[in-house]
């Protein structure tokens, strides 16, 4: 059975009850990694700075920013292979399937999160309504919570 790293763990502990208690069921049965919990004010404006930006708010208005975090940053984590960062331009040969992994692993938090009575709202989805096509800004290791839904 996999387990969070010491940093995964120490980063997930930053998160708000929920989220600790989703993600902890959650790598239990699919390895991942915790990127980020909560986010500092110099953090959160150097993502919203950056080109391309890597958020869309500055801080205080993400759900990163608060303490405890309302959200949580974390991706698949394949053994022997790590996390796998699609990327087009020097793996084009695994870029779809690496991408499919964070679909299917978004689905397997979504899901699990719903059967713990858990609401959240995953950055590849924003608004919803499960159609993936009319996003606009993908975040796909994002995951914050909502008021139930």
């Amino acid at each position: 059975m996999p387990t969070h790293s010491r940093s995964s763990t120490d980063r997930l502990n930053t998160c708000e009850y929920d989220l600790k208690r989703l993600f902890t069921a959650v790598v239990e049965d699919y390895d991942n990694s915790i990127l980020e919990g909560h986010r500092p004010e110099d953090r959160q404006n150097e993502l919203f700075d950056s080109d391309p930006p890597r958020t869309k708010v500055r801080f205080p208005d993400g759900k990163h920013n608060s303490l405890p975090s309302k959200a949580v940053d974390s991706a698949p984590f394949i053994k022997g292979r790590g996390i796998p960062w699609p990327d087009k331009e020097n793996k084009p040969e695994t870029y779809y399937k690496d991408l499919a992994q964070f679909y299917h692993y978004a689905g397997y938090v979504q899901g699990r999160a719903k059967e713990m009575g858990i609401g959240i709202r995953w950055g590849g989805d924003w608004d919803k309504d499960w159609d993936l096509a009319d996003q606009t800004f993908d975040d796909l290791v994002h995951f914050e919570l909502t008021d139930g839904d």
